[in-house]
C-alpha cells in the first residue's frame, strides 16, 4: 500500500526536488503578498506543499507550472 510520503524507496530526483522547494517558496512568498504581507495560516501552507509534491509526482517539473497549480488552491 502506497502512503504518498517521499521516503527513500520513492524519491523524486534531486532536481525536482529543488524545483518543489523554488515553487513552494514562490506561492507562499505571492500568497503573503496578496494578503498584504500576512502570512498563511500553517494548515494552508501544508496544503499548498502536498499540492505542489502531487503535482510533480504526476509530471509537472517547472517551477511556475507548480506555483501557479499551488496559487490555484487559494482564494483570490
Amino acid at each position: 500500500m502506497q502512503t504518498g510520503n517521499i521516503t527513500i524507496h520513492n524519491p523524486l530526483n534531486p532536481i525536482v526536488l529543488r524545483t518543489i522547494r523554488e515553487a513552494f517558496d514562490a506561492a507562499i512568498t505571492e500568497a503573503a503578498e496578496r494578503r498584504k504581507g500576512f502570512a498563511l495560516p500553517f494548515e494552508t501552507e501544508t496544503r499548498v506543499a502536498r499540492h505542489i509534491v502531487e503535482m510533480a509526482r504526476r509530471g509537472i517539473h517547472d517551477r511556475d507550472g507548480l506555483r501557479n497549480a499551488a496559487l490555484s488552491l487559494l482564494p483570490h
